[in-house]
């Protein structure tokens, strides 16, 4: 700053001793006025240049000072970025095609498969083929003890990783698949849930976890209970990005070129990793288990997969009606880009989503004081959730809201989810309805 001042002050001075010249002769010659230094001195020109110079002062010196600044918008009349009918506009829109008979209205299974149905398409993608599952390889450089790389070749290739236990527990659920959250923090994906130790940026890896997991490495967690763990990095994240926070635009906007959105191929990759989880020998039932947006992944895999028995969910639970408020989370930020199913939501709200897992068990743990999933939001959207089953005729999901607890993960519902994964019992029947 100070090299460019010098350099700026310099060209003025030089220019205004060329003025003085200039206009010296000027009145000399032309003016037939000798004595105009008698007059004026060099005092008197300097004044005079100055005088010139800034009648031609550039429009663009004062362009600052005529802006109007974001405060004075309501003053003239534009409207702020954040006007709520430019932002979620109401579109008239003809009738769809697709929707939900009468029948379904009071019969649950009807429902059920046509719900499924509309679920499937709006995904964009097809499933996994099967012959694709079976043909993934495993990756033969050694990653760590105990942990596995697999590769899937479909729509681009899919790593996953298999974290061994020591001894696979007999229980009737014995294999999980962890889903990750967003968090803004694109650079670990998977690496969120294992030992540090297993990760490139292990001091990263503990700062989450200790803000998030009261320091608990979960996929250890569970491996030491027997379990079997498979994790994946979601579209963007780690080995698969990492992205900046701004790039969620140009990743969604080319899959939409392509006729496919970010929110449907990662629905399609939980769901093959499932597959793929559910192949492994001596595999019984597979829970899916997230937190944050991994919790919107479990049960929306529990709904969409086959493969998947139960599901835990932590800290994603609501109704689109709150959710598209201006100011959470379908209508703000770039999160929404991995939530959103084109025209889904027209007919099914996400309680209804979370339905077409029944009567798979379901378990909801959130904290009282999270804001970004209150509590009085989570409660309503569980109880039309709860609705479903009860027309299903199936045990109601298990809804834990835990005092003094925030948007986290934290030992007291890490140890509700050990909990519960070690009481289900599988099979479960089927709905009566």
């Amino acid at each position: 700053m100070l090299g460019g001042s010098f350099w700026q002050a310099q060209v003025y001075l030089n220019l205004v001793n060329a003025g003085i010249m200039l206009l010296h002769t000027l009145f000399s010659r032309y003016l037939n006025i000798s004595c105009v230094t008698f007059w004026f001195g060099k005092v008197g020109l300097l004044l005079l240049l100055l005088a010139v110079l800034s009648a031609l002062t550039p429009v663009a010196a004062t362009e600052s000072a005529t802006k109007p600044a974001a405060s004075d918008t309501a003053i003239t009349g534009t409207k702020p970025a954040s006007e709520p009918a430019l932002l979620a506009p109401v579109l008239r829109l003809p009738a769809l095609n697709d929707t939900l008979s009468d029948a379904a209205v009071v019969h649950f299974a009807s429902w059920q498969q046509q719900a499924k149905a509309l679920l499937n398409h709006a995904l964009l993608l097809p499933p996994a083929d099967p012959a694709l599952i079976a043909a993934a390889k495993r990756i033969e450089r050694a990653v760590h003890p105990n942990l596995e790389q697999w590769q899937l070749q479909l729509w681009q290739p899919l790593d996953l990783y298999l974290y061994q236990p020591a001894s696979l527990r007999q229980s009737a659920v014995n294999a999980v698949i962890l889903l990750h959250d967003h968090g803004a923090e694109f650079r670990i994906g998977k690496d969120k849930w294992l030992p540090a130790a297993h990760s490139q940026t292990p001091e990263l890896v503990k700062q989450w976890q200790q803000k998030y997991f009261d320091g608990v490495a979960i996929a250890e967690l569970l491996r030491a209970q027997g379990y079997l763990v498979l994790l994946a990095d979601a579209p963007g994240f780690a080995a698969r990005g990492p992205l900046q926070y701004a790039d969620q635009q140009q990743l969604a906007a080319n899959l939409q070129a392509q006729g496919v959105s970010l929110a449907g191929l990662m629905a399609r990759e939980d769901e093959a990793a499932a597959a793929f989880l559910a192949r492994q020998p001596g595999v019984r039932g597979i829970a899916a288990i997230g937190f944050s947006m991994g919790g919107f992944r479990a049960w929306q895999l529990a709904a969409l997969s086959a493969d998947v028995d139960a599901a835990v969910s932590v800290g994603w639970f609501n109704s689109l009606r709150f959710l598209r408020d201006p100011i959470n989370n379908f209508s703000r930020g770039q999160t929404a880009f991995y939530l959103i199913h084109p025209g889904l939501y027209r007919q099914l709200d996400l309680p209804d989503i979370a339905a077409l897992a029944a009567p798979k068990p379901l378990l909801f743990l959130h904290g009282d004081q999270d804001p970004l999933m209150p509590p009085g939001q989570v409660t309503v959207a569980f109880q039309q959730l709860k609705a479903r089953y009860q027309q299903c005729g199936a045990p109601s999901p298990a809804l834990v809201i835990a005092k003094a607890q925030g948007h986290r993960f934290g030992l007291q519902l890490q140890q509700l989810m050990l909990q519960w994964l070690g009481q289900l019992q599988l099979p479960v029947p089927e709905c009566s309805n």
